[in-house]
């Protein structure tokens, strides 16, 4: 940074990946954490629920898109409020209400409350998810970026991983209301931690609002030898406008590199969203009993940690379009195998890899929607990116309930999914290596 007046970008390029950066991640990782759990409890809950409200399983096929619904609408929405008020603080508001949504949720006498209770969650969940992405990006160092955020994504699919090994006792002692009121706790605990610990963005302070007193304190904290009278604030922004930060995601600039991404997220959460919702009640009338359905459905999860590390890895690199070729083959080629390999230990190793190649993508496909994007217009895209993405995981329950009411075996179901995974293949063929410069 010699030579010249240094700008937000390049004081926070300069760090190391530690001190408020990492902490900073951390918490963000935390949140994604709280989140993976949320989406994936309400699978795992079905069984009791369908016997204490003596309802077939598939009837919950609406409350199982429930939270997605409102996942997909809030970060449509609602996530972009970040742009206007701060990373921090919307994220902070929609983790607590996700707590209090979801202990509300534990209350439910009926399904249409359910539902009502679900989608809240959802909804609060979507107005933080883009803003978590969002500060985590902004304040991790260029060279580190892809990796960082792909690394952090992992935590959704850790907790939805963890969710299969808690639930279970968490159902035997207090039922399914127990494991709600769990979920309910951990937002209100991240949320309070991020107002009291993390800072705002930098760069969204330097764009929206230039004259805040926190930007000194901030830069203080994260370059303590740094005077900061000496950055300049007109670097942390980008050529994009800050005004209808909608149509700037289509503009002639952002326009391929969209519409590429939101195809590629509708397919893939379609696909994780069948699996997420309905591997339980698959796997269990396979002939797995339902403690071992429960902890065998969140294999998909476990095996999408190893492939977001592996994926993460090539991000930095600037191999985008071969991290998702090998991703997205790898679920294509394992979900087809499902009606070729005897139930049992294959299927172990089918889950795990089919679900290193689904969710590995789409943390893949997370990390590129804050890549892709300025800070003008990041929280905007990112949550363009879910709600696009979110109608995908909004009709794969659904279409997972139709299939099995057709009596489809849960072979066939799996090898189905194998179709959206190659379709996205031929899509990667046209990602440019630039579009990761933001």
């Amino acid at each position: 940074m010699t030579g010249h007046r240094p700008d937000i970008a390049d004081v926070i390029d300069a760090q190391k990946m530690a001190g408020t950066p990492l902490l900073v991640a951390f918490l963000a990782a935390l949140a994604l954490l709280v989140d993976g759990y949320d989406v994936q409890v309400m699978a795992l809950a079905v069984p009791s629920l369908a016997r204490d409200w003596a309802l077939p399983e598939t009837s919950f096929g609406l409350a199982l898109s429930g939270v997605v619904i409102g996942i997909t609408l809030g970060s449509g929405f609602l996530g972009s409020l970040g742009d206007r008020y701060g990373r921090r603080t919307v994220l902070a508001v929609g983790l607590a209400g996700t707590g209090l949504a979801t202990m509300a949720t534990a209350l439910a006498t009926t399904p249409g409350q359910f539902v009502f209770w679900r989608v809240l969650t959802g909804l609060m969940l979507g107005a933080g998810l883009p803003n978590c992405f969002a500060l985590a990006s902004e304040f991790t160092p260029l060279r580190r970026r892809s990796m960082m955020v792909g690394l952090m994504n992992i935590a959704s699919p850790l907790g939805a991983f963890s969710a299969g090994f808690l639930a279970p006792p968490v159902l035997e002692a207090f039922g399914w209301r127990g494991t709600f009121m769990l979920g309910g706790l951990a937002p209100l605990l991240v949320a309070a931690a991020l107002l009291v610990l993390a800072p705002e963005s930098l760069k969204f302070l330097a764009i929206r609002r230039p004259t805040d007193p926190r930007i000194s304190a901030i830069l203080r904290r994260i370059a303590p030898g740094l005077d900061p009278a000496s950055v300049r604030l007109d670097g942390a922004g980008s050529a994009a406008a800050t005004h209808g930060a909608w149509r700037e995601l289509l503009s002639h600039e952002f326009r391929t590199r969209t519409l590429l991404l939101w195809a590629m997220l509708w397919l893939n959460l379609f696909n994780l969203y069948v699996l997420i919702s309905w591997l339980p009640t698959l796997l269990h009338q396979a002939g797995w009993d339902m403690t071992a359905a429960l902890r065998g459905a969140v294999l998909i999860q476990a095996g999408g940690i190893g492939g977001g590390i592996a994926i993460s890895l090539f991000l930095d690199r600037g191999a985008s379009r071969l991290a998702l070729t090998l991703g997205f083959a790898l679920a294509a080629l394992n979900l087809a195998a499902f009606p070729l390999i005897a139930n049992g230990g294959g299927w172990i190793a089918l889950l795990l890899l089919a679900g290193a190649g689904t969710s590995g993508c789409q943390l893949a496909l997370n990390a590129l929607s804050a890549a892709y994007y300025p800070p003008a217009i990041k929280a905007t895209g990112i949550g363009a990116s879910l709600l696009v993405g979110g109608v995908g995981s909004i009709i794969g329950p659904l279409a997972g309930a139709v299939l099995i009411e057709q009596g489809l075996p849960a072979t066939t179901i799996l090898a189905l999914l194998a179709v959206a995974p190659t379709a996205c293949i031929a899509m990667t063929l046209l990602i440019k290596r630039e579009w990761q410069a933001h």
